[in-house]
């Protein structure tokens, strides 16, 4: 798992870790996210699950009114298993100060991976 973002419902960012290796802000990937997960709610009447991008594999999940998007590679056979791992901590957790360094901690304890700019680069 290279990283964990955590947003309110509105997109308002509560707590991120892997996002600054790429110099994403983390105000503008949950406004993102919040905008790809409206669009998919209007017009499939559901939810997203997952998004791919070059190679990053984004799983998307709820936990109250927050969603928690975790990122991994795209070959990465226990994605799975630390997203569902992530969101039973953050909902085990949810009264909990939930912030940047609570997320590091919980990556840390599940995997060191990190978002480079290679993953995020477009294919050629």
């Amino acid at each position: 798992m290279k990283g964990i973002v955590v947003f309110e419902e509105g997109g308002v960012a509560r707590a991120s870790v892997g996002l600054e290796d790429v110099r994403v802000h983390p105000s503008i990937f949950s406004s993102f996210m919040t905008a790809i997960q409206s669009y998919a709610s209007r017009f499939t009447g559901s939810r997203m699950r997952e998004v791919r991008y070059s190679n990053i594999r984004m799983i998307i999940g709820h936990v109250g009114e927050n969603h928690v998007v975790t990122l991994h590679s795209v070959d990465d056979p226990d994605a799975e298993w630390n997203h569902g791992a992530t969101m039973r901590v953050i909902e085990s957790e949810e009264d909990f100060l939930l912030d940047d360094q609570f997320l590091g901690v919980l990556r840390e304890l599940l995997t060191d991976e990190r978002v480079s700019v290679d993953d995020v680069r477009p294919p050629t």
